[in-house]
Order: structure tokens, then sequence, then C-alpha cells
């Protein structure tokens, strides 16, 4: 089965284990399990923080190929938002209305990701650079862009 009913999640850590359940079992065997062994047991916070290192680097390096350009909004959005809401919205909270949050979080979320991935292409065709140095291309474009967006 690829995935489970994640649309009835009240938590974070739920929905992100019944989403996509192929890439969470692989998660977990290689990669969590072997950031559990190399820093310990005692240390299952940092095993997990690695793990949503690695997945929203590869969220990240995805659409960096896809676009053709390398805005790090979904890596920051999954680090910041992701695991705060991972740890806050957890396993216990069974009320309704942490349904209800995370749809809107996940709402909100797509939202913010089309404006500013949207932005950022009409900043890359309507503001060229002359003569690209290695930081324009990391850079951006849309943060020093003189059109008004």
């Amino acid at each position: 089965m690829f995935y489970q009913d994640w649309w009835n999640s009240t938590s974070f850590s739920n929905y992100y284990r019944t989403w996509n359940i192929v890439v969470h079992d692989w998660l977990y065997y290689y990669a969590y399990r072997d950031f559990l062994w190399f820093f310990g047991k005692k240390f299952k916070a940092i095993a997990m923080l690695s793990v949503f290192i690695v997945s929203a680097a590869v969220h990240e390096y995805t659409l960096a190929i896809c676009l053709g350009y390398l805005y790090p909004v979904m890596f920051s959005l999954f680090l910041c938002f992701g695991m705060v809401f991972n740890f806050i919205l957890h396993d216990r909270r069974k009320n309704p209305i942490f349904n209800i949050i995370m749809w809107a979080s996940l709402f909100l979320g797509q939202g913010v990701l089309i404006c500013l991935y949207g932005q950022e292409l009409y900043a890359r065709q309507y503001c060229p650079r002359e003569n690209p140095t290695f930081l324009d291309y990391v850079k951006p474009r849309s943060w020093s862009c003189p059109l008004k967006i």
C-alpha cells in the first residue's frame, strides 16, 4: 500500500507516517535507524532532526532540478514549521480540532510555496543578470530585483 488515511491525521507525526508509506519506511530503515545508531538511543530527537534535514534537502534538490534554480523556501518551511509542528502536534493530540489545524497549515504552506516560487520565477524572467557570479545563482533574485513585484 502506498498511503494510509493521512487526511484523518490529528498530528503531523501521524501525517508524515501515513502520507507516503514507501518513503516513510525507507527513511525509517535506512536513515533514522542509522542516525539513531550513530548518535545513540539517548538522542532520538537529533536522529529525527537529521532525517528531516535529509528529506528536506532531497525535496529542495528535486524542486531545484525541476525549476532550474535554487530557492530554499521548501527547505526552510520543511525544517522550521515541519519540525515544530511535528513536536507540538504530536500523537497524543486526538481532538478533531487538531485535524482542522493540520489541514489549515497544509493549505497555508502550499499557498506560501506557490506565491514565493512564482515571485522568484517572475524575477528570474524579468530581472536578468549581466555577468552573474556563483552567488547570483544561489541568492534569490526576487530579493534584489529592481522591479516592483
